[in-house]
């Protein structure tokens, strides 16, 4: 593919992308990897993108894409599963703190 024909495919892409990304910004990694998949493609020489035609791109387009988005599930849930025991043990160390200065809050209302 030529570069020319890489930006006719991929600009009405990106521009829709935009357009969905400031009516919901779960689009944000949609976007971040169609421009990056442009900006690659557009910085490799012509002559070394002989191969690629429309149905390669969209392929590469959805593999990447589906990808980045098991990636992102994955941290996603261990980051859930980090807090919810950073929380679980702050909330233990609380309770333990309020029980041992629970006497003291009652002497300080005396």
């Amino acid at each position: 593919m030529t570069h020319e024909q890489i930006a006719a495919y991929m600009q009405p892409k990106l521009q829709d992308a935009f357009n969905d990304l400031m009516d919901d910004v779960t689009q944000a990694n949609r976007i971040a990897v169609l421009a990056k998949i442009y900006h690659e493609l557009y910085d490799t020489p012509e002559d070394k993108l002989d191969w690629l035609d429309e149905e390669e791109l969209k392929e590469m387009i959805l593999t990447i894409y589906y990808s980045v988005n098991r990636q992102r599930h994955a941290v996603t849930s261990a980051v859930a599963k980090e807090v919810k025991k950073y929380v679980k043990s702050s909330y233990k160390d609380w309770k333990l703190l309020k029980a041992m200065t629970g006497d003291l809050d009652e002497e300080d209302e005396e």
